[in-house]
């Protein structure tokens, strides 16, 4: 394990703070342990003291949500130990949330899998995951749909706070969903209060960082002669097409609330805008939001009902920003039109984003109906109704004016997704204290529908005099010379019954029990059925005799969980078997049918399990330093693998609950008030976590092996995250060609066939830390903030294109690296073999790269303006200066005018954003 500690050493220097909306000075002086989290969507809180559970949560005193990012998760990287948030570049598409490890094997047969996210649950509402279908043609390929990150459609100005659950006793009650942990979202809420009025405002400019440096005109002439042993002369032509398909961008975010309350009825209405224009040309993200929250309570009755509707309108002609043309094919021919590259598929990337048309929309709606009625002063009763409703269209027309699709007369595409998730709830919650005794219990039922409707129209062929060559609307797929039209509908149901239980003597000695019953339509006949549940207990040490006085020691919990959760997000059918239905291209003619043969049905494919240990330490010291120690192990077998099947059973693989893996780390996490008086603040926050996987069984079949270009693989002692390849050893300079270390002998690249027998694991992309370091201080009405992330250790595997397949370089370009090629017999500084038709083996620990780092995720200065408010109607009013992705410090520094790690990480680069604000209450 790598262990470049000097990280800590060097965020422990640094100093940060949050600018956002704050008083100028909030309420710091309460003792954090007696602060209440929300520990469930059912209803139940806690003291954070009294809490027996691992779990974290962020308020919006925690989040910087002024930085430009498009959803929350995107905030709060850096500041939960455990929580790894793998950051997108194409905005808007979904982010993978790793809580303490993945969640499930990798896979290596490219099918969609079993889920990886935790359970997200926004005000009791489960939300919906947007991602790959089942259906084979649904998942892939030029007809498969965007899909879209379910939290762009929170409007992050709208958190009041986040849970994060990770060990049994947190988890637990929520069962067969709740293996990659759960994230509870809680939004504002009205207040009694006469009308309040929030309006912000904020905009900013973007630039990409850490862009690959490409060959020039000149050389990549002298790379592409090399290849094919030419002395052409280079045209003239220098065409920087990264520069050419991308530009300076810019972002705006408004928000408008307005929030109050009677002694019985509470409401807040809110409308948001934002619109980033991405620094890809022609691309860009929208979003409108409309939030409402109203409230009625009496002595013993209340009810709340939550509703925000989101449209997300993403427009990405600019599909390929990416794809970087060989700098000497001009932009224009000599008639001032768009050049054509000639080649098929090969398209001039301007003219592809000028003239085609493609976006995604998406309309939501998320709500919830919470009623509550005390019976006694010890029980409640409370229900939960939840909704995500979701329509979405994604549109492509490709037009036959560039080679995107001019081989086939025009290309479009319209693919129609509707999505449905409910769940409804009931509970009772009992409370009682008993001179020394507290006790507490939940007991409830549940049931739960996802239903997924999908269409796609497509259609080629439309040139000639019925279809004009215009840009300016999307020919629809149905009027096409070959027309296809296909649907899918899928539904997941469930239903469950759970009971909690939560008891303390005296504030010393406490105990959590849950158990939970979950069925559901997705597992085979025989294996519909599973039972969870977990047990908590923690000592408070420092309410012992021998502490309670202590005037230093004001904290020391001792906490132990074990528990049992699952995973029941396999996707749907997956038991069943699965058929492709065609017609036979009439009509209202006659259908057909015949089975999927990656998809047999199996009644016995059961739940994933996953056995949750935990042990953890809290601590406070003089009511000003908080820190937190958890140690963790869980255990996850029944993972559903795909198993290669004797093909003379029609099949060529099935689905089955074959592997067993573990993950296990340490987290650790120290905040520390400096300073916390009425005219300033000075807060620290550190954190940081492990986590350590390997696969423990895989049965039925042999170990298996993915398609060269993912090296994945899932073997016994290997963790599941591991890159598989061969490791190279650099480059012979009497023959020029790549050497590797093959089983212990070196050999040339033509001396050896590749094959799984001849692999090795070459990195691994699971970090073996992350963590965050934020300082938050404020002095009279100034703040100034930053907040750093970290990973340590963690492997990326590029593209080996962009190095040395020089067979591409007749139409494409490439890195400034692809110079570095042997030029002759005793050539001892050569990174790459001589230029060849014959492409390098994919999978080479050449392409491997650290992804150790530090980054500079924020900083922001706010200012707040001194209102005098017995002569203005304004209550407060703040401006504030934002910057994001500051800066990175990579262990493995890129060599001088040539790239590494810090350029190939994103093939598209991030954005630094500079942005100003301004937020005023009244």
């Amino acid at each position: 394990m790598r262990k470049n500690f000097i990280v800590v050493g060097l965020l422990l220097a640094t100093l940060s703070v949050n600018a956002q909306e704050k008083d100028p000075i909030k309420n710091d002086t309460v003792n954090l342990a007696e602060s209440v989290i929300v520990t469930s969507s059912y209803g139940t809180t806690s003291k954070r003291k009294d809490v027996v559970g691992s779990l974290t949560q962020l308020t919006e005193e925690d989040i910087i949500t002024s930085q430009p990012f498009e959803s929350i998760e995107k905030m709060i990287a850096g500041l939960d130990p455990g929580v790894q948030i793998v950051n997108n570049t194409d905005i808007g598409k979904p982010v993978d949330i790793n809580i303490r490890g993945l969640g499930t094997i990798v896979g290596v047969n490219g099918l969609p899998g079993t889920s990886t996210q935790p359970l997200i649950i926004i005000d009791g509402v489960y939300m919906r995951e947007d991602k790959a279908s089942n259906i084979a043609f649904f998942n892939g390929g030029v007809n498969a749909e965007m899909n879209i990150n379910p939290l762009a459609r929170l409007s992050t100005d709208n958190v009041q706070s986040i849970t994060i659950l990770k060990d049994a006793a947190a988890v637990s009650l929520y069962g067969a969903d709740a293996a990659n942990g759960v994230i509870l979202i809680t939004t504002k809420k009205g207040r009694k209060s006469k009308p309040k009025f929030t309006y912000s405002s904020q905009y900013g400019i973007s630039t990409s960082i850490n862009k690959i440096k490409y060959l020039s005109g000149e050389q990549h002439t002298q790379v592409v002669n090399t290849y094919g042993n030419k002395n052409d002369p280079w045209n003239g032509v220098d065409v920087n097409w990264f520069d050419v398909m991308n530009r300076e961008s810019d972002y705006f975010k408004t928000n408008f609330g307005v929030s109050g309350g009677t002694d019985h009825f509470t409401y807040r209405f809110g409308v948001d805008y934002s619109k980033n224009n991405e620094s890809k040309i022609f691309n860009y993200l929208e979003k409108k939001g409309i939030d409402l929250n109203l409230g009625y309570h009496t002595k013993k009755f209340r009810v709340n009902l939550s509703a925000a509707y989101n449209n997300f309108y993403k427009n990405n002609p600019n599909t390929y920003f990416s794809f970087v043309l060989a700098p000497t094919i001009p932009i224009y021919d000599e008639n001032g039109e768009f050049n054509k590259t000639g080649t098929r598929g090969i398209t001039n990337p301007l003219a592809a984003a000028t003239q085609n048309k493609v976006y995604t929309e998406n309309n939501s709606l998320l709500s919830s109906l919470n009623a509550e009625y005390q019976v006694t002063n010890d029980i409640k009763i409370s229900s939960v109704f939840g909704i995500d409703y979701s329509k979405k269209n994604n549109v492509s027309w490709q037009t036959p004016m560039n080679e995107s699709a001019s081989n086939v007369g025009g290309r479009s595409r319209i693919n129609k997704s509707d999505g449905t998730n409910w769940n409804w709830s009931v509970h009772a919650l009992y409370n009682k204290d008993f001179g020394k005794h507290h006790i507490d219990g939940l007991l409830g039922l549940e049931v739960r529908s996802a239903k997924d409707y999908k269409e796609n129209f497509t259609g080629s062929g439309f040139t000639g005099s019925n279809y004009p060559n215009v840009i300016d609307y999307i020919i629809q797929p149905w009027q096409a010379t070959n027309y296809a039209y296909r649907e899918s509908t899928t539904e997941q149901n469930g239903r469950s019954t759970f009971a909690q239980i939560n008891y303390n003597y005296d504030s010393r000695y406490f105990f959590t029990g849950s158990i939970r019953r979950d069925e559901s339509s997705s597992f085979g006949s025989d294996k519909g059925i599973t039972p969870n549940g977990g047990l908590g207990f923690a000592w408070m040490i420092s309410n012992e005799d021998f502490l309670k006085h202590s005037t230093i020691l004001k904290v020391l919990k001792l906490r132990a969980s074990w528990g049992m959760t699952g995973n029941s997000r396999i996707g749907t059918y997956r038991s069943s078997g699965l058929y492709n239905v065609y017609q036979n291209g009439f009509i209202y003619d006659y259908f057909y049918s015949y089975p999927d043969s990656s998809s047999p049905p199996n009644k016995n494919l059961g739940w994933e399990k996953d056995e949750k240990f935990n042990i953890g330490l809290d601590i406070n010291l003089l009511n000003r330093v908080d820190i937190t120690v958890d140690l963790y192990r869980n255990n996850k077998s029944s993972i559903i693998t795909s198993s290669p099947v004797p093909l003379e059973t029609g099949y060529t693989s099935a689905e089955i609950n074959a592997t067993s893996m573990y993950n296990k780390g340490i987290e650790a996490s120290i905040r520390i008030h400096w300073l916390k008086d009425k005219k300033s603040r000075w807060t620290t926050s550190f954190n940081i976590g492990t986590v350590q996987n390997k696969v423990t069984e895989i049965l039925g079949f042999g170990d298996q092996y993915s398609v060269a270009s993912l090296a994945r693989a899932n073997r016994v002692g290997a963790p599941t995250s591991a890159i598989w390849g061969y490791e190279w050893v650099g480059i012979n300079p009497e023959t020029g060609l790549d050497r590797y270390n093959v089983n212990g002998e070196i050999l040339d690249s033509n001396q050896f066939s590749p094959s799984a027998d001849k692999t090795k694991i070459i990195g691994n992309t699971q970090p073996d830390a992350i963590g965050g370091f934020m300082n938050s201080i404020q002095i009279g009405n100034f703040t100034f903030n930053a907040l750093f992330n970290f990973q340590i250790g963690g492997d990326i595997l590029i593209n080996g294109e962009l190095i040395d397949k020089y067979n591409i370089s007749g139409n494409r370009n490439m890195s400034v690296n692809a110079l570095d090629y042997w030029t002759g017999p005793g050539d001892t500084n050569a990174l790459n073999a001589k230029p060849a038709s014959k492409a390098p083996i994919a999978n080479s620990s050449k392409y491997v790269y650290d992804n150790t780092h530090i980054k500079l995720q924020n900083v922001s200065f706010s200012y707040q303006l001194p209102i005098k408010k017995d002569t203005s109607f304004i209550d407060a009013a703040s401006i504030f200066m934002d910057v994001s992705n500051v800066l990175y410090w990579y262990k493995e520094k890129s060599p001088h005018d040539r790239n590494g790690v810090r350029e190939f990480k994103y093939l598209y680069p991030e954005m630094r954003t500079y942005s100003m604000g301004f937020r005023v209450n009244f």
